[in-house]
């Protein structure tokens, strides 16, 4: 029996360009009855080896990779060796790097960014953003006392049973991480999953959150982060306020980036900065500028199977992105063991809206290219 399978990936109606893609693949479908998953190794036509990843789940392989460029309506085709004992082609990682309160995700032996756990603070957060110029795409200045809750990448809501989970001042609701329940590295993302609790200021528990960040292996000039939460109602009844200080995903850009430094916010209909795109309703929001004297910009993309989609925007010329449901649809009310979940992608890339084509890019979140196997040698 051969070791060998053979995937061809559709790339459909859109451009593709670092574009994460999954297949899986059921076990009675493989060639080998014992599987190495270190062992596997893609190749694409040309023979070039294809960084993969591989995940197992009781009935199933999971084969995670990138397209790094395929033209709309072209196809490739993949072979996948899962030979015992292959030695492994030598490709860029990403690693995760564990530190006091911290864990640095690392591409290529570079810092990207870091997820932040600091139980002196009131919340995790994720920066900086590392861009193509060494400077990040986010601020994360704790000397600024204007919005100093606004820390790079955050999750945060400011009426969670009444307590301020959102801003920092007196009697604020607070974050901790209770368990760490994944961490894991390799040559195309790493994933980071906690659980977390809310509290109020005295460590009353509100509610609870699983988190997943997941950061790909992409050039600093299109780094693609994956954010998937869900907030759940495990100590008892939650009532989450109309208040427009929350996201509950919180994004804050570089300062130079801002609107109010010469930058620009555009959403998927065209709506320009603040005063047409702040709340209104629309699938993503980009928002780009000066930082270290490039173009960057940062998108925000929410999938379609989030919660009352496509979502409100509270968006602003200073610098601060956060899509906002409760403010604009009204408050939520989630009764014991009732759960919201919400998914974002965050595509953080070198050039305007129209240069990062920021429109395919969402089209590679929402509508991923085609996989099929063609042919399972005998």
């Amino acid at each position: 029996m051969s070791n060998q399978i053979e995937l061809k990936v559709t790339a459909g109606n859109h451009d593709r360009k670092y574009c994460p893609v999954s297949f899986q693949l059921l076990k009675t479908s493989l060639p080998l009855s014992e599987l190495i998953l270190a062992n596997v190794r893609m190749y694409d036509k040309s023979g070039k080896a294809i960084a993969v990843q591989c995940e197992e789940t009781k009935d199933s392989i999971v084969l995670y990779w990138l397209i790094e460029e395929l033209a709309a309506q072209e196809t490739m085709i993949y072979t996948v060796d899962f030979s015992e004992g292959n030695q492994k082609d030598q490709l860029k990682n990403v690693e995760i790097f564990e530190r006091e309160n911290q864990f640095d995700i690392l591409i290529d032996s570079e810092l990207a960014t870091s997820y932040v756990m600091d139980p002196e603070l009131a919340k995790p957060y994720l920066g900086p953003v590392i861009g193509p110029n060494g400077q990040s795409y986010t601020r994360l200045d704790f000397e600024t006392t204007e919005h100093p809750h606004h820390r790079s990448i955050w999750l945060g809501i400011g009426d969670v049973n009444g307590v301020d989970a959102w801003n920092e001042r007196p009697d604020y609701g607070k974050q901790k991480i209770n368990h760490i329940q994944e961490k894991y590295a390799g040559p195309v993302f790493a994933r980071i999953s906690t659980e977390v609790e809310w509290t109020n200021f005295k460590g009353r528990s509100l509610i609870h959150d699983q988190r997943t960040i997941t950061i790909y292996n992409t050039p600093a000039s299109a780094r693609i982060i994956d954010l998937s939460f869900t907030l759940s109602a495990d100590y008892g009844r939650v009532e989450l306020g109309a208040t427009k200080e929350a996201g509950p995903l919180g994004i804050r850009v570089a300062e130079t980036m801002s609107v109010d430094h010469g930058g620009t916010i555009i959403n998927a209909y065209g709506s320009i900065n603040e005063e047409e795109c702040w709340g209104k309703s629309a699938p993503w929001c980009d928002y780009y500028g000066k930082v270290g004297g490039e173009t960057l910009g940062i998108a925000t993309f929410e999938d379609p199977q989030t919660t009352e989609f496509p979502t409100y925007w509270h968006i602003r010329n200073y610098g601060l992105i956060a899509p906002n449901n409760l403010y604009f649809r009204g408050g939520q009310l989630l009764r014991k063991g009732e759960s919201l979940t919400y998914h974002y992608r965050i595509y953080f890339h070198e050039g305007n809206t129209q240069e990062a084509l920021v429109a395919n890019r969402y089209q590679d979140f929402i509508h991923p290219p085609k996989v099929e196997v063609i042919e399972n040698n005998e």
